[in-house]
């Protein structure tokens, strides 16, 4: 019985080796599947080979591409230059040259609102204005004069001598008026130094935001204009600050708050002096393109740049070199600013050839050069089809500077007046609510669009100042609701300032840009000042004040309409005032450029 038991396991075991042993079709169409599969794989690997060869031919191909002489624009060397920086990550030396724009334009508001403080504190209203509301109107207006002074004198210089030294020029006048208004024995004096503290500030904010337009890619032109501008936020928080531990906490006198505020400005000239280079696009039509070759090539190193340097023979096919000598058909406007420079150039002093000169001859020969200059730059303005740019541009910074600089500077004794308690406090959250409207400005300003921006924004602003006058109005005060409307009108009137300083400094040429950007802002200044005196004429009634702002917010609103062209977002700025012979070889190189499907925000040296 075991020797069958066994028999009949022995016979159970070889059944199931033989029916676990495959048969031959099976062994047939395995071998055929792992053959498949291993074609299957070697045509993947061949086909990631070829295209990782293709794509590294297609680099080569376009490295050897761009780095042919005419092949690249300056404004598609900046771009592909931003974008090769942004995907390697090394985008800090250029963070840092914006920055230090940025911290310049901070100025413009520490030097503007610190009278605001001044004037709503007590021992100042008692020792300097002697409870005189003129002299309150008169200092607020100081500054503004100077701005106009200087925006449209020496802000529009930056057309001539160049950006980047009108820009110091303002800030170290701005720093030393600042920290001499510290010592100043009377509301005259003071006056005078705030009026020349304007005048750097005027002459700052034309070749500033200019270098930015002109420093930044097309792609990203108003992002980073409306980064530079965000810094009256920095600005405006550090004066708050300054003023919450000057007066509230330290208990120090008006003095020591004036020569504080004239820090960003001291700051800002030396970070300007040390990072900031010149406008590649002003040396280039200038017929330095020599230099203008380096500046764009140090511009691509800040921003981490790899690719092929730009060449002089590519600034050159972008910038024709200009013969001034001999005036051509369609030369027109542009010939006489030409001459004008030409002119300039020529009559400054020469240290060896004209050695013998009086320096009151060489005094008077640069004044004569430099009013030649400024005459005819801003003359450009209002001839021709670019008038309807500047009138319409005038409107709306006159409307935008009355209803919001003019209310800037006497808030803090609005809040006074409808009995605010801690009004360091709320002029602190006041500045705080640039936050939003930066943030706002940034991010939708190159996707929605300049015009809409800006009308939606002014009128935004004007419905929060009839909300604030609401508040006010009657015996029975909403002071939460006075803080809200207020610093949502802060909120809307800083995204509407980001937005057409944006508008402005791409909607003027090149050639022109700071004349253009000194003579709106000169309208702006215009507007602030007459609304200095009206405000001190209405400041006992805030509703009357309020609502008068607000009304002239609603006619700025509606000025952008009347701007011709189409909405410059992501496209390459012009260079030349319309009409000039060097406007029609640019613009035909543009067009070349726009057919081969070249444009600067797709335009990439590295796939």
């Amino acid at each position: 019985g075991d020797k069958s038991h066994d028999i009949h396991i022995t016979s159970m075991n070889k059944s199931r080796q033989v029916s676990a042993k495959p048969s031959k079709g099976k062994l047939r169409k395995r071998a055929h599947h792992k053959e498949s599969t291993r074609q299957s794989t070697t045509t993947e690997a061949t086909k990631m080979a070829t295209t990782t060869d293709n794509n590294n031919n297609n680099d080569a191909q376009q490295q050897t591409t761009d780095h042919r002489d005419g092949d690249r624009t300056l404004d598609q060397f900046i771009e592909c230059a931003y974008k090769d920086g942004k995907r390697q990550q090394s985008l800090f030396q250029y963070w840092l040259l914006m920055l230090s724009l940025g911290i310049a334009n901070s100025s413009d508001a520490s030097e503007i609102l610190c009278i605001s403080y001044i004037l709503s504190d007590p021992s100042f209203k008692d020792h300097m204005l002697e409870d005189a509301a003129w002299r309150g109107g008169l200092l607020a207006s100081a500054v503004f004069l100077g701005m106009l002074v200087g925006g449209l004198f020496i802000g529009t210089m930056g057309d001539v001598f160049g950006r980047r030294p009108m820009l110091l020029l303002g800030l170290v006048c701005n720093a030393v008026a600042g920290c001499l208004s510290a010592v100043a024995p009377n509301v005259w004096i003071l006056s005078m130094l705030r009026c020349i503290a304007g005048v750097g500030i005027g002459a700052t904010i034309p070749p500033l935001f200019t270098l930015v337009t002109e420093l930044a890619p097309s792609s990203k032109r108003g992002f980073f204009v409306s980064f530079c501008a965000s810094f009256w936020m920095v600005g405006s928080i550090f004066v708050a600050v300054a003023a919450l531990w000057s007066f509230k906490l330290m208990g120090l006198s008006w003095r020591a708050f004036a020569m504080l505020c004239a820090l960003p400005s001291a700051l800002g000239a030396v970070l300007a002096q040390q990072l900031v280079p010149e406008s590649p696009r002003f040396l280039a039509l200038q017929n330095e393109h020599e230099k203008a070759k380096d500046v764009a090539n140090q511009l691509s190193w800040c921003m981490g740049y790899t690719g092929p340097p730009l060449t002089v023979e590519e600034v050159i096919a972008d910038f024709p070199i200009r013969n001034n000598g001999t005036q051509t058909q369609g030369q027109g406007q542009e010939q006489t600013h030409d001459q004008a420079h030409d002119l300039t150039v020529e009559l400054l002093p020469n240290a060896n050839s004209h050695a013998n000169d009086s320096s009151k001859k060489r005094l008077m020969t640069k004044a004569r050069a430099s009013l030649v200059a400024f005459w005819e730059s801003v003359s450009l303005l209002f001839v021709g089809d670019i008038v309807k740019t500047t009138l319409p541009l005038m409107m709306v910074w006159f409307t935008l500077s009355f209803g919001s600089y003019g209310l800037f500077t006497w808030i803090n004794t609005i809040f006074v007046e409808v009995h605010l308690q801690n009004v360091y406090f709320n002029a602190l959250l006041f500045a705080l609510a640039n936050l939003p409207g930066n943030i706002l400005s940034a991010a939708l300003t190159d996707k929605l669009g300049r015009s809409p921006m800006l009308s939606g924004s002014i009128i935004a602003a004007s419905i929060c100042l009839l909300l604030f006058a609401a508040a006010t109005s009657g015996t029975n005060k909403h002071p939460g609701m006075i803080v809200v409307s207020a610093c949502l009108f802060q909120c809307f009137t800083i995204t509407a300032w980001n937005t057409i300083d944006v508008m402005t400094s791409e909607l003027f040429p090149t050639s022109v840009r700071s004349t253009g950007m000194g003579v709106c802002a000169a309208s702006g200044r215009i507007g602030a000042m007459i609304a200095q005196f009206v405000n001190g004429l209405l400041i006992s009634n805030p509703v009357r004040l309020l609502v008068v702002a607000s009304c002239t917010l609603l006619l700025g609103a509606a000025t952008p309409k009347l701007l011709p062209g189409s909405d410059m977002t992501g496209q390459p700025v012009e260079d030349e005032v319309a009409g000039s012979s060097s406007s029609s070889s640019r613009g035909g190189r543009r067009a070349s450029s726009m057919r081969s499907n070249i444009s600067t925000a797709e335009y990439q040296t590295i796939p």
